[in-house]
């Protein structure tokens, strides 16, 4: 844990996901996820070590949370509801395998991301079939 605090304070990101890949203890993983969603996470390798990262250190609510993150640029900034939906979609899938600590936190989480779904999903098909006529 401290060469991993040592690295972040570094800010060197090649040396930060090399050290993370290699230590397999899940409270690394998720550090180095946290960190690197402070950098451009836009770049596909970084988003990839992100979700990857997450994913290996078992933290799914914050995985489904950058998700959440990652639709909301993908609306805001690129009007892309296609691919904010997909994001979506895989926020809701991350909370529904998540282990709640808060029962009814997660309950009411996965209700309010469900509801997101939905409405980009009809946003979504507005547009496309505004498109096509």
């Amino acid at each position: 844990m401290k060469a991993m605090k040592s690295l972040l304070k570094s800010g060197d990101t090649e040396k930060i996901v090399f050290f993370a890949g290699v230590s397999r203890q899940k409270e690394i993983y998720v550090m180095a996820a946290n960190y690197l969603q402070s950098l451009d996470w836009q770049n596909p390798e970084i988003l990839k070590n992100i979700i990857s990262f997450y994913t290996k250190g078992r933290a799914l609510e914050s995985l489904s949370t950058f998700y959440e993150s990652c639709a909301q640029v993908e609306i805001d900034e690129f009007e892309n509801y296609e691919k904010a939906f997909g994001a979506l979609t895989e926020a809701y899938k991350c909370l529904s395998k998540a282990k709640p600590k808060n029962v009814t936190v997660q309950e009411r989480k996965t209700c309010i991301n469900q509801n997101k779904i939905n409405s980009h999903e009809k946003i979504y098909t507005c547009k496309k079939s505004a498109q096509c006529s």
